[in-house]
């Protein structure tokens, strides 16, 4: 339930709720993980998708030329991360997700900043 709200929140999939999760709480292996985490953000991000395309927050026209070769990457490295041993996926993981943290914490650092400049 955490993933499918973080993913319809904020936009993110649920991805970094649903493979820690996965592989911490319940024990899985990444591979595993990474791919139950794949085949339920379908389902999220399906009814997430609609619910933001409802309310007007969907370009159609940026979605129409992101999606074809998100898709072929999704795929090619889901191929590609098949060959890579556990432990090594877990680290790549782990470093996406810090960054995407550390990008996003800046981000809003800056944002407020700017607000704030705004303002005063």
């Amino acid at each position: 339930m955490l993933g499918g709200a973080a993913g319809g929140f904020l936009g993110i999939g649920g991805g970094i709720i649903y493979v820690p999760a996965l592989v911490l709480v319940i024990g899985e292996a990444q591979h595993v993980a990474q791919g139950v985490s794949l085949a339920v953000i379908i389902a999220t991000a399906a009814v997430g998708g609609t619910t933001h395309f409802r309310q007007g927050n969907v370009e159609l026209r940026t979605a129409a030329w992101a999606a074809p070769p998100a898709a072929a990457a999704a795929f090619g490295a889901a191929m590609f991360a098949d060959f890579i041993d556990a432990a090594i996926l877990r680290r790549i993981f782990a470093v996406v997700v810090l960054c995407v943290g550390v990008s996003t914490l800046l981000g809003t650092l800056r944002g407020e900043r700017l607000q704030e400049e705004q303002r005063g």
